[in-house]
């Protein structure tokens, strides 16, 4: 029996599935999760099935729904399946009751480092986590309906951790969107709300452009204060969009974005295009992808540690 295979008889054994994705999600987290949940609803519609987690206002444009992300009582999960889509490592799993539940399955694409859960159906070399749910429908029809509003949420998963096919364009993942594609879904309305940013989210890169520092090593970073970002008055948008900025520096062989929070510290985006970075993020409370990671800095010490070790890296490649 295949691990889909298993996954599949484990949903049918149980009457509510309760789905989870990790914290400060992405498309591709959004993607599998409400994916996977349109997937089966439609596949079990005598199933009470959920996706919890917190709503990001910037993204709530995926969902068509009115809600979003569901209100699970507490006692949901005493008989529940859990499915945890899109996240490595078990703190890091947004509504941290999914342990309550009977049985837990992670699905995802990042290094198995926590393999948590019961069953772990893990293929790091996927280009994004919706790209293994589509995989999982296909070895699975006809037990399995794919639907458009499944196929819609699964390829702004694949296009948003793919950078629309800029960091990975492998020949199984234009296989799997172009499958996709004979769904009736609105492709232009998607590509338009991932690409589009607000006035002042344009103010804020042009200064980010203007300010980032670029060392000769060709790792550029940008430290982002609360005051500062609090000028630009960017709402509930956010400054993820300002990750690829530095990319766009043809001398620039990795970067950073320093954003510092509410509490003090910072958040990282760490990304390259040169040398693997997933390890440096893993030394630094985070992880991720060879090329795309996460991390946390608790200070400005920290700041200098990160860039420190970048900077070795990319002396040694």
């Amino acid at each position: 029996m295949t691990i889909q295979e298993e996954i599949l008889e484990q949903i049918k054994r149980y009457d509510t599935i309760i789905i989870h994705r990790h914290q400060r999600p992405d498309p591709d987290a959004f993607g599998s999760q409400l994916g996977l949940k349109a997937l089966l609803q439609a596949s079990f519609p005598e199933k009470k099935i959920y996706a919890v987690g917190k709503a990001v206002p910037g993204l709530s444009w995926i969902s068509e729904s009115e809600t979003f992300m569901d209100a699970v009582p507490n006692g949901a999960y005493h008989k529940a399946l859990v499915i945890v889509t899109d996240t490595a490592n078990a703190p890091r799993v947004d509504d941290q009751r999914w342990p309550e539940g009977q049985a837990v399955i992670k699905i995802d694409h990042h290094p198995n480092d926590d393999p948590f859960g019961d069953w772990q159906w893990v293929q790091e070399g996927q280009s994004a986590t919706s790209t293994m749910i589509y995989e999982f429908y296909e070895a699975l029809r006809p037990q399995l309906t794919m639907t458009a509003e499944a196929a819609r949420l699964l390829y702004i998963g694949i296009i948003g951790d793919t950078g629309r096919f800029m960091y990975s364009n492998d020949s199984e993942t234009f296989r799997v969107v172009s499958e996709l594609f004979k769904y009736d879904f609105d492709y232009a309305k998607i590509h338009y709300n991932m690409t589009t940013i607000s006035e002042n989210a344009a103010k804020l890169s042009g200064y980010i452009l203007q300010n980032v520092t670029i060392l000769p090593s060709g790792f550029a970073y940008v430290i982002l204060t609360r005051e500062l970002i609090k000028q630009f008055n960017l709402g509930e948008a956010g400054t993820s969009f300002a990750v690829s900025l530095p990319s766009k520096i043809d001398t620039v062989k990795a970067w950073a974005i320093f954003e510092e929070q509410d509490e003090g510290n910072y958040r990282v985006r760490l990304r390259s295009r040169s040398i693997v970075i997933n390890k440096i993020a893993n030394r630094f409370e985070g992880g991720g992808h060879p090329m795309a990671s996460g991390a946390w800095a608790q200070s400005r010490e920290d700041i200098e540690r990160l860039i420190q070790a970048v900077e070795t890296a990319l002396l040694k490649a």
